[in-house]
């Protein structure tokens, strides 16, 4: 099966997820008060830190951005002759859209912090796609050309839809989605540490080129 597909344009969403981030927000405040109610026993600045930080981590992922797309193309096949050339009369072709939506964030599972005075130095892995759904009620074949010398076959559809995957999550990167999830993470994770410790700490960020784990493996082998 033949398949062109040509440069679509894709439309980015950012998308906040507003109650989960106040959710947390509320929930270091909450957990700060706590720990610091006794104002004799004041814990220190550092400790204070790692408090944010562990409630931080405990979300293990952060999504930041996500963006919906939608491809439409044809594909087309035919019997051949040993691969030599296709066999007149055997064609067959189909229309069909394919959409979804990627989303993209950041692994905090693996996060590592480092404090020296009020500066905070946040070293992450980097962003990545978390998932890819297909949206199955505004996809499908909008139009078909079957061949009873070579019908369109279920295996014709899946691997359409494989390549349709493949081009929106390329095409995802291209357009720099990775890039707006990392800085979506770095201005959220910015503001809850503001919000936690104030305005005096200053917090920096540090991105691995390749994720922790994968590291620990080549080190290890």
């Amino acid at each position: 099966m033949v398949i062109r597909i040509p440069k679509g344009k894709v439309r980015l969403i950012k998308v906040g997820v507003a109650a989960a981030f106040i959710g947390l927000v509320v929930g270091i405040v909450g957990t700060l008060f706590v720990s610091n109610y006794n104002p004799p026993d004041e814990k220190p600045a550092f400790e204070n830190a790692s408090i944010v930080f562990g409630r931080i981590k405990s979300q293990n992922e952060l999504v930041s951005v996500s963006q919906g797309y939608s491809i439409t193309d044809k594909a087309t096949d035919a019997n051949t002759f040993f691969n030599l050339f296709d066999i007149p009369f055997t064609g067959n072709s189909f229309w069909y859209r394919y959409c979804g939506t990627i989303k993209a964030g950041v692994n905090l599972e693996t996060a590592d912090i480092v404090q020296d005075g009020t500066a905070i130095t946040i070293e992450l892995d980097p962003a990545y796609i978390i998932s890819n759904e297909p949206d199955m009620e505004e996809s499908g074949v909008l139009e078909e050309n079957n061949n009873f010398l070579n019908p369109i076959q279920v295996e014709d559809v899946d691997e359409f839809q494989r390549l349709c995957v493949e081009r929106s999550e390329s095409e995802a990167v291209e357009d720099g989605l990775l890039n707006d999830a990392r800085a979506e993470a770095e201005e959220r994770l910015t503001a809850l540490f503001f919000v936690a410790l104030g305005e005096d700490y200053k917090v920096e960020f540090e991105w691995r080129e390749t994720p922790a784990e994968e590291t620990q493996v080549a080190v290890e082998q």
